[in-house]
């Protein structure tokens, strides 16, 4: 049996429930002049990497999304979502390729022995780790007879990995993406031209330099000459050469790249629904629904008709289809996300 893969859980549930500790035992009580010094506190926690950050005002058109807490390897984004009873105040820790690497639910309000459990009941917090904004519910281990407050804790975990995804392309104009090597993460910044690769570098990584000198030097000038991240891998560093490739296609699929279309996700009512916008110059010539965990019964007008709207009214200012109001809200958002509209 493999000893790394029956520890993976554990340590996740670990991670969640010391990061629930520490958020717990800062706010139980906690006056509104020490607040900001307590969050400083949870926030070396949740950070990926932790170390120093700066906060940033969110713009965009999420309006659970309070604040952004940007550090070098990741952000913490806060948020309140509506729960059951009451609003839900949580930070979610994602690194910079969108993974959700810790879940803190800072203050809720729910419904006592139900909901409530949100704040801790650790299996539930540790099941949505490692996402990248794509859980449905069937995903995580909801708490029992609180599908409501589970799902708003979900929904806002999809958001934050939802965003930092979106946001991973910085102003210069590189994508960024990062994947698994030997020694530990491997962080790649690629440059485009169009739809040519015209530079891929090696931004940080933890590998042995004797032995993935040589995958570090040739898998990025290899995939440049190729314009493809579909490369041979170099003898004797297989790890480090896969690492590289895979965090080059992370950030090529982070940008729409891979199909050659614009890509959006936002919530539906099922889970993230997320879809493809095809432009010709300003016009949207086609949206395609490519996924979503909706009820077929329930959001099928929906997902057939929103997008023929979409493209009918050359907008994402659209009527929802009665019935299917959160399904239709999903497409609409998601829509607005891929194309950049407030």
């Amino acid at each position: 049996m493999n000893l790394k893969k029956m520890l993976i859980p554990a340590a996740a549930v670990a991670l969640a429930a010391l990061i629930l500790f520490v958020a717990s035992a800062a706010f139980a009580g906690t006056s509104e002049a020490k607040a900001a010094e307590e969050l400083d506190t949870i926030l070396e926690y949740v950070i990926p990497g932790g170390g120093e950050y700066e906060f940033e005002e969110y713009s965009g058109s999420n309006g659970s999304i309070t604040g952004i807490y940007r550090g070098e390897q990741g952000v913490a984004v806060e948020l309140v979502v509506g729960g059951f009873a009451d609003d839900i105040h949580m930070l979610v820790g994602v690194q910079n390729d969108g993974t959700v690497t810790s879940v803190s639910v800072l203050e809720a309000h729910e419904t006592y022995g139900l909901g409530q459990k949100a704040k801790d009941d650790w299996y539930f917090l540790a099941s949505m780790l490692n996402s990248q904004g794509d859980l449905a519910i069937t995903d995580v281990d909801a708490i029992t007879g609180a599908t409501i407050t589970s799902s708003a804790v979900m929904g806002a975990v999809n958001a934050a990995s939802s965003y930092v995804l979106d946001s991973s392309a910085p102003a210069g104009g590189a994508l960024t993406g990062t994947a698994d090597g030997f020694g530990g993460p491997i962080t790649v910044e690629v440059t485009m031209d169009g739809d040519d690769i015209t530079a891929v570098t090696v931004t940080s990584n933890s590998e042995t330099p004797s032995i993935a000198g040589a995958a570090l030097e040739q898998i990025p000038a290899a995939i440049v000459e190729a314009d493809s991240a579909d490369v041979d891998i170099v003898a004797g560093a297989t790890y480090t050469s896969n690492g590289i490739i895979n965090a080059v296609k992370a950030a090529l699929e982070s940008a729409g790249a891979s199909g050659g279309g614009l890509t959006g996700t936002a919530d539906g009512f099922g889970g993230p629904i997320t879809v493809e916008v095809a432009m010709d110059g300003d016009t949207i010539t086609a949206v395609t629904v490519v996924s979503n965990s909706e009820t077929p019964s329930i959001a099928a007008a929906a997902l057939e008709q929103i997008p023929a709207a979409i493209v009918a009214a050359n907008s994402a200012d659209v009527d929802i289809v009665a019935g299917a109001t959160f399904t239709s809200n999903g497409i609409i958002n998601a829509v607005k996300a891929a194309i950049g509209a407030e």
